[in-house]
């Protein structure tokens, strides 16, 4: 483990690989041909595993955002706290511009799947638009889980599948569609499912 450590590691390959060069070939190597040898491994093991100071990944700024939709904006999210674990979902409706227009909450008692708290807050929001008459609407929720679920090919045997069919008879019925957005874009909904959940 000291500085010389990879000295010693490569002085070991290439003595044990000159000793079978002897054994099986009968052939032995100048000191120098095996000292350069040994200094050209530890060349590429260094380069290869150096311990200098990366570049630290630049910030990345999120926020909530409609990127460019004009229509109504809905945040869902999930949540699980607390032993034993209570799940909670929320969901928001605002206007494209972020101006408040409504927020509902509910709690999911018996299950300890968070998968299904994400489904039943995306669920939930596409029943309330519905019933609040919003013809247009886009939802955003930070699980990429659930987003591929809805939006891709559905197995006729997952676990939720009723749940992800009436999910996707929703988006048919009007103008509704499914997003994915950071944590950190989402954290209004986030908070109050946190919130509901504890």
């Amino acid at each position: 483990m000291g500085p010389k450590s990879f000295i010693f590691l490569a002085g070991v390959w290439w003595s044990w690989h000159h000793r079978n060069s002897m054994c099986f070939s009968n052939d032995t190597w100048p000191l120098h041909h095996l000292a350069v040898n040994i200094y050209n491994s530890v060349e590429v093991i260094t380069s290869n595993f150096s311990t200098s100071v990366s570049v630290a990944p630049p910030n990345r700024l999120a926020k909530w955002k409609n990127n460019n939709h004009t229509c109504i904006i809905l945040n869902v999210d999930g949540s699980c706290h607390g032993s034993p674990i209570k799940f909670g979902f929320r969901r928001i409706l605002r206007k494209s511009a972020g101006f408040f227009l409504s927020a509902f909450s509910g709690f999911i008692s018996g299950s300890n799947d968070i998968i299904l708290v994400e489904l039943s807050a995306i669920y939930h929001g596409l029943i309330i638009g519905k019933y609040l008459g919003f013809v247009e609407l886009v939802c955003y929720s930070d699980s990429l889980v659930c987003i591929n679920l809805i939006n891709n090919h559905l197995e006729k045997y997952h676990v939720y599948v009723i749940l992800i069919q009436y999910i996707k008879e929703l988006l048919h019925q009007s103008n509704v569609t499914v997003c994915h957005t950071l944590i950190e874009g989402n954290q209004c909904a986030d908070f109050w499912a946190q919130l509901k959940a504890s």
